[in-house]
C-alpha cells in the first residue's frame, strides 16, 4: 500500500474509532431520602421562599448592609474559597486537553567520537542532527475515559464554587448575627446606664433618710449593692462591645475598631418571614447540598474512568522530519523521513492494581452518597430546628414583654409602700433586682427571635449571590 493510501485509510478510521466509541461506567441518577411537602414545624403558605429572597431585601439596616458587603469583598475566607474556584478551572482545563492530540517539534543535533580500538582502524568522528514535527499523538477516548475524567473535574469545580457560595452565605448570616447581638447589646447596656442611675438616686435618698432616722443603715448598705451591681453589669457589657466590635471588623476583612451604629436594637427588625417553600426545593439552593451532589456525580464518573483502564486502549501517532549528517546541511540536502502509526495497549496483569483501583472507586462513590443523604437531612434538621426556634423564641419574647410590665407595675407599688413605711427596703431591693433581669432577659429573648430568623434563612439557602460565580461548560 502506497503511503498516500495508508494516510487516507488512517483518516477513515479514525472518524470510526471516535463514532463508536462509548463512555463506560454507570450514569448518575439522583437519589436522596423521601422529602415531604413540608418542613416540620412549617406551613403550606404559597409564594416565593425566604431563602430565594436576596439578602439586601431581608436585612434593610443600611449599615448592616455596608458591613455585609465589606465582608463578601474583603474577607480572607471568601478570597481563599475564589482561589479555589480558580484552581478547580485550571484542573478542568488540564483534564479536557487529554481529549485533543499532542502537537510538538524537536531538533537534535549530537557529534559521536569513536576511538581507534573500536573502530577497528584510525580513529573516527560522527555528526548526525534531525528536526522534526510531532504531528500528531493522540489516545482514541474509545471506553469514554478522558470524558469521564472531565465529567469528574467539572462536577468538582461546581463543588468548589458551591463552596465559595456556602462561604458567602455564611459571612452574610455571621456579619447580621453579630451585628445584631452588638445592637442588642447596647440595648443592655442602655438597660443597665437607666437601672445604674435610678439606683444612685434612690441611694441618695436613703442616705438622708438614714441620716434624719427615718432608715436603718442596712438598708443604705442594700442600696449600694443594688449599684455596685449595675456597676459590674455595665463592665461585662462593655468588653462584650468591645469584642463584638473587633469580631465585625475581621469578618469586614479590615482591622479591629469601631463599628458604627444604624438602627436601634428596638426597631431592629428583619424582612418578615416569606414562606419556607418545599423541602425539595433545598436541593437546588442550599450550596452544601449542592457541593455534595456534584462530589458525588464525580465519585460516578470516576467508575468509569476505573473500568476504562481494565480495557484496551487505542492511539495514533504521526510525525515528519529531516537528517542530515551535518548540522549546516540540514536545510540544504537533508533526508526526509516521516511516520503514521496506531498503536493498542492491552492490560494483561498489573498485579490487581486496575481492579483494586476499581473497588476503590466503587467504594468512594458509596461514601458520596451516604454524605450526600446525611447532608439533606441535616439541612432537613436544620431548618425545622430554626422554625421552631424562631416560634418560641417569639412567644417567650412576648411572655418577657408582659413580665417586665409587671416588675415595673409592682416596683412602683413597692416603693411607695416603702416610702410609707408598709414594706422594709429588702422587698424594694427583691423587686429592683428582679426588674433588671426581666429587661435584660426580655432583650436577650428578642435577640433570639431575630438570630432564628437569620438562622432560618440561611437553613433554607439564603444569603449568597445566584450569579456570582461562573463555572464553565459542559464538556
Amino acid at each position: 500500500m502506497s503511503p498516500n493510501n495508508s494516510f487516507l485509510c488512517w483518516l477513515g478510521v479514525v472518524p470510526a474509532l471516535l463514532l463508536g466509541g462509548c463512555a463506560v461506567g454507570p450514569h448518575y441518577e439522583r437519589s436522596g431520602p423521601v422529602l415531604g411537602e413540608t418542613f416540620r414545624f412549617g406551613s403550606r403558605a404559597a409564594g416565593p421562599s425566604l431563602g430565594e429572597l436576596d439578602w439586601r431585601s431581608v436585612f434593610q439596616d443600611p449599615v448592616l448592609q455596608g458591613l455585609i458587603g465589606e465582608a463578601l469583598a474583603n474577607n480572607p475566607d471568601r478570597q481563599i474559597a475564589a482561589s479555589r474556584v480558580l484552581q478547580a478551572q485550571a484542573s478542568l482545563e488540564v483534564v479536557r486537553s487529554q481529549l485533543f492530540p499532542n502537537l510538538g517539534a524537536s531538533l537534535n543535533s549530537a557529534r559521536r567520537g569513536v576511538s581507534a580500538s573500536e573502530a577497528g582502524g584510525p580513529a573516527a568522528t560522527s555528526e548526525s542532527t534531525s528536526a522534526g514535527l510531532n504531528l500528531l499523538t493522540y489516545e482514541f477516548d474509545f471506553w469514554g475515559k478522558f470524558r469521564r475524567a472531565s465529567e469528574a473535574a467539572r462536577a468538582r469545580l461546581l463543588a468548589t464554587a458551591e463552596g465559595q457560595r456556602l462561604v458567602e452565605s455564611g459571612l452574610v448570616c455571621s456579619t447580621a448575627i453579630a451585628y445584631l447581638t452588638l445592637l442588642e447589646e447596647d440595648q443592655e447596656l442602655a438597660i443597665s446606664q437607666r437601672t445604674l442611675a435610678s439606683r444612685r438616686q434612690s441611694l441618695e435618698l436613703i442616705s438622708i433618710r438614714q441620716q434624719g432616722g427615718q432608715s436603718a443603715l442596712t438598708d443604705v448598705r442594700q442600696a449600694e449593692v443594688l449599684v455596685a451591681e449595675a456597676d459590674a453589669a455595665m463592665s461585662l457589657i462593655r468588653r462584650q462591645v468591645g469584642q463584638l466590635e473587633n469580631l465585625l471588623s475581621t469578618l469586614a476583612g479590615r482591622a479591629p475598631g469601631p463599628i458604627r451604629r444604624g438602627q436601634s436594637f428596638a426597631s431592629a427588625k428583619i424582612l418578615s418571614p416569606a414562606p419556607m417553600g418545599l423541602p425539595s426545593e433545598l436541593l437546588n439552593r442550599r450550596p452544601d447540598l449542592r457541593a455534595a451532589e456534584q462530589e458525588l456525580i464525580a465519585a460516578t464518573a470516576e467508575i468509569g474512568v476505573a473500568e476504562a483502564k481494565l480495557l484496551p486502549s487505542f492511539s495514533l501517532t504521526a510525525g515528519a522530519g529531516l537528517r542530515s549528517a551535518a548540522f549546516a546541511d540540514l536545510f540544504k540536502d537533508p533526508a526526509r523521513f516521516w511516520q503514521l502509526g496506531p498503536s493498542v495497549e492491552v492490560p494483561v496483569f498489573a498485579g490487581g492494581r486496575l481492579r483494586a483501583g476499581l473497588r476503590g472507586s466503587q467504594a468512594a462513590r458509596d461514601e458520596a452518597e451516604a454524605k450526600y443523604r446525611k447532608a439533606v437531612l441535616e439541612a432537613l434538621r436544620e431548618v425545622s430546628d430554626a422554625l421552631i426556634a424562631r416560634q418560641q423564641s417569639a412567644d417567650f419574647s412576648a411572655a418577657q414583654a408582659r413580665v417586665v410590665a409587671a416588675r415595673s407595675g409592682a416596683l412602683v407599688l413597692i416603693r411607695e409602700q416603702y416610702d410609707n413605711g408598709v414594706t422594709s427596703y429588702l422587698e424594694v431591693l427583691y423587686n429592683d433586682q428582679q426588674l433588671f433581669l426581666a429587661e435584660i432577659s426580655q432583650a436577650r429573648a428578642q435577640l433570639d427571635a431575630l438570630t432564628a430568623t437569620v438562622q432560618l434563612y440561611r437553613a433554607l439557602g439564603g444569603g449568597w449571590d445566584k450569579s456570582s460565580i461562573p463555572v464553565g461548560r459542559k464538556p
